[in-house]
């Protein structure tokens, strides 16, 4: 699905929504997830794509492979958490929402850290 399909279900998910809401609002938020989903889960089939891109990136890097693993890991919580808060900020749920954010946070510090460690070891060994 290119990106003007895309928009185009979601401008029709967001005015039928508003239509429904008018009538029964827990309608509305029904919609609004499942277009979200819809949209989610077509991009789950550029991927492949994506991986592959990445692979080339990592070839191409002098990074080792387990950093480079960690930083895709991160990127990877960071596009999974957003689209979660923002599918419970549009439910009305926004104190899931902000634990979804806190939990991301949390695991992203928690796969930094050994990066941090190893970037902090070589500049103690360059530094004495």
């Amino acid at each position: 699905m290119n990106v003007i399909q895309t928009a185009m279900i979601a401008v029709a998910g967001v005015l039928l929504a508003l239509v429904l809401q008018k009538e029964r609002s827990e309608y509305g938020v029904l919609l609004s997830i499942a277009v979200g989903c819809i949209i989610f889960f077509s991009l789950l089939g550029r991927l492949q794509m994506l991986l592959e891109s990445v692979n080339r990136l990592k070839n191409l890097s002098a990074v080792d492979t387990p950093i480079f693993a960690m930083i895709v890991k991160m990127i990877g919580i960071t596009y999974v958490a957003e689209f979660a808060v923002n599918l419970c900020k549009d439910a009305g749920f926004s104190a899931i929402a902000s634990q979804i954010a806190t939990f991301s946070k949390l695991s992203i510090l928690l796969l930094a850290l050994p990066v941090i460690e190893a970037f902090l070891e070589m500049i103690a060994t360059v530094a004495v």
